[in-house]
């Protein structure tokens, strides 16, 4: 991978986009530029897989527009306009003519990656990463195709060049990959948009490993400029989807739409950026965003990563939200949506302008969420009131809908019979759903002689959370039981490692810190925090030993518990520990604190999260549901045990499950296991 390649060029773009989305920077008027290029639906004499570009383009240009970019200025090409010439055509002769010194530029492109060989030795693995257009068949022909119509990472760089050359130093270019190989840029069982077949002949592929091999140095390679050139250009920075060994998957919504998991981890962190936000701030969102949605994929980041997104001069996330459109006295539209984790059945009251404490106020009117889209959702009031007070309204979520309790579960054994019994037994709980095309769990048999075997889960990052021995001619009560037990541990903590929730004057963070690179445990600010390495993932090796700092940012005292939810969904609680009690995990506003206990890694091998939740009432997970002695529970209390029971999930259909809007503030990170 060289420094400078498609992703790179994407992550300067990124820097782009964000500083496109002020509209004045450096007291020039500037104009929000992009082009968006998706190749989903691809010939099918090309061996492609079709895949849901289309998707991630209309995300993508909901979350600019939601940053300050009008329609006007997003252009977008699409399937068969997006031929290797239609490409280079649209950034050198509809691009490249329009923009202007001091502009912000967002490039896109959303499809397949290949690799081809490398024709100038700037490449380590001696692969040239490219994106496919929609005219590049899959398959190498010596003599008929060899990658021609492939477009090269140093293809699209020098074209980009000329952008960042245009607009300038004071000009901003963001380039969004989501391809695979695109990390030096690969999507593929979820689904992936790419492939590991590369674009070359077997001779070249066997000669070139030879080379690999013999390679006495892995540094990465730095594209050549000529002096001063980088003076000249506008900054960079670049986020790769995923490492170039890895395949990129599509994500799912619980709504079944299908996104390219780095532009939806875009999207959704784009839409909420704050000013002031740094690049590596963002990174560190979309990292964790990923570790949840694509576990089998790292993404990376390149570029000054420590600049503030935007020169600091986003537009911000809202605290109350506006309509944007008034359709009836009773029904409305409102600028917020699931980017924000704002779902239907959410529910809503409307405000007089300037009510910040709405705790202590009288609403004009309350209501729902009745449809919900990325940034926009449609609300009915409970009672109808004059349009022109909803015009004017600061309308807040007052409870959040977090979605429904359930997962999909797709049968792949054989034997019919067999079959049978188990989707009798797995599907008779309303909250597992059949899915045979994209399921999160799976389940396969495993013969051991002629009646007997075992019947294994897995996740769909291929972990193993049981394998069940049994006679397949009868299946015995007990795996109804144990099956049971674990998809709805499984489920739990699905639920709880994707829980996003923000508080507003409760701001509790933490960091890992590697034992064994502390020098002064009283010198809490220069401790050294578990790091991003060169793949763009944190990396914590079996038996290794870490402590907590914790940091409260906010303006209140906080209480405060730290989770740990395993590759395999498993929950266990850290913090508190030993005989402290909830009440004892208590921090002030500005202060720092270490923890003493040490934790060692231990397996499963696999993407690890730790959550901090942070409340203004202590929170006590160990105990049993209902009231600790009759002391109250935190909503979140009350929502970790709500979401472990079986009356919860056994309503039929799934019920939604929502925690009503207070001072509940959810900090995460994640690291991967290894050996």
């Amino acid at each position: 991978m060289k420094k400078f390649n498609l992703l790179t060029v994407f992550l300067s773009s990124a820097v782009l986009l964000f500083t496109l989305l002020t509209n004045s920077l450096l007291g020039q008027s500037q104009v929000k530029k992009a082009l968006l290029i998706g190749v989903g639906n691809y010939p099918e004499t090309g061996g492609w897989a079709s895949i849901n570009s289309a998707n991630d383009i209309k995300l993508v240009k909901t979350a600019l527009e939601s940053q300050g970019f009008i329609a006007e200025n997003i252009a977008e090409i699409s399937d068969s306009k997006a031929t290797r010439q239609g490409i280079l055509s649209s950034i050198k002769n509809d691009l490249l003519p329009k923009v202007k010194a001091g502009d912000m530029v967002y490039f896109q492109f959303s499809g397949h990656g290949q690799q081809r060989p490398d024709k100038d030795g700037d490449e380590i693995d001696g692969l040239d990463e490219c994106i496919v257009p929609y005219d590049s068949p899959k398959k190498f022909q010596a003599g008929v195709y060899e990658g021609e119509n492939l477009i090269t990472d140093d293809e699209l760089n020098q074209n980009l060049t000329k952008i960042r050359e245009k607009i300038g130093p004071n000009g901003q270019l963001l380039v969004v990959l989501d391809a695979c190989h695109s990390g030096t840029g690969t999507r593929g069982a979820v689904l992936a948009r790419g492939t590991t077949e590369v674009m070359a002949s077997d001779e070249y592929l066997k000669k070139n490993q030879e080379v690999v091999l013999k390679k006495d140095n892995n540094d990465l390679q730095h594209q050549a400029t000529s002096p001063g050139s980088s003076a000249k250009l506008s900054p960079m920075v670049a986020f790769f989807g995923s490492a170039q060994n890895q395949l990129n998957y599509e994500m799912t919504t619980e709504t079944g739409e299908h996104f390219g998991s780095l532009t939806y981890a875009l999207s959704k962190w784009l839409v909420k950026a704050k000013p002031e936000e740094s690049y590596r701030a963002l990174y560190d969102k979309i990292r964790v965003e990923m570790s949840v949605i694509a576990p089998l994929q790292q993404p990376q980041a390149e570029g000054e990563l420590d600049l503030e997104i935007a020169n600091g001069k986003l537009l911000g996330k809202a605290s109350y939200f506006q309509a944007t459109n008034i359709f009836s006295e009773t029904e409305c539209s409102i600028n917020t949506g699931e980017l924000n984790g704002v779902f239907k059945g959410s529910e809503v009251a409307l405000f007089p302008p300037d009510t910040r404490d709405i705790d202590h106020a009288k609403p004009y009117a309350t209501g729902k969420i009745t449809k919900s889209f990325p940034t926009v959702s449609t609300v009915t009031l409970d009672s109808a009131i004059d349009k022109s007070i909803i015009k004017s309204s600061w309308i807040y979520v007052t409870q959040k809908n977090l979605g429904v309790i359930s997962i999909s579960l797709g049968v792949f054994v054989d034997d019919i019979d067999l079959a049978k019994q188990i989707e009798d037994i797995v599907f008779s709980k309303p909250y597992i759903k059949k899915d045979q095309l994209a399921p999160k769990i799976s389940v396969h048999y495993v013969s051991h002689s002629n009646t007997e075997g075992a019947i294994v889960l897995r996740t769909f990052d291929n972990y193993t959370l049981d394998s069940i021995l049994v006679n397949k001619i009868q299946l015995p009560k007990s795996f109804t039981f144990k099956v049971h037990k674990k998809l709805k541990e499984y489920l739990h903590g699905d639920f709880i490692r994707k829980l996003e929730l923000e508080g507003s004057d409760i701001k509790v963070s933490f960091k890992i810190i590697p034992v064994d690179s502390i020098i002064d445990e009283k010198d809490v600010d220069n401790l050294r925090s578990l790091n991003i390495d060169d793949s763009g993932s944190k990396k914590l090796s079996l038996n290794a030993k870490v402590k907590i700092l914790i940091i409260n940012e906010g303006i209140k005292p906080a209480y405060f518990t730290l989770l740990d939810v395993q590759p395999d969904n498993v929950i266990h609680v850290l913090l508190p520990t030993g005989s402290a009690t909830p009440e004892e995990m208590r921090i002030l506003p500005d202060q720092k604190i270490l923890f003493p206990v040490e934790f060692e890694i231990g397996v499963p091998l696999g993407n690890e999260v730790f959550k901090l939740i942070s409340s203004d009432k202590p929170i006590d997970l160990k105990a049993t549901l209902g009231t600790r002695g009759g002391v109250q529970q935190s909503p979140f209390e009350k929502l970790f045990n709500e979401t472990k029971s079986e009356d919860l999930m056994q309503t039929r259909g799934g019920r939604p499950v929502s925690i009503p809007i207070s001072d509940i503030n959810i900090y995460s990170d994640s690291f991967t296991i290894v050996k």
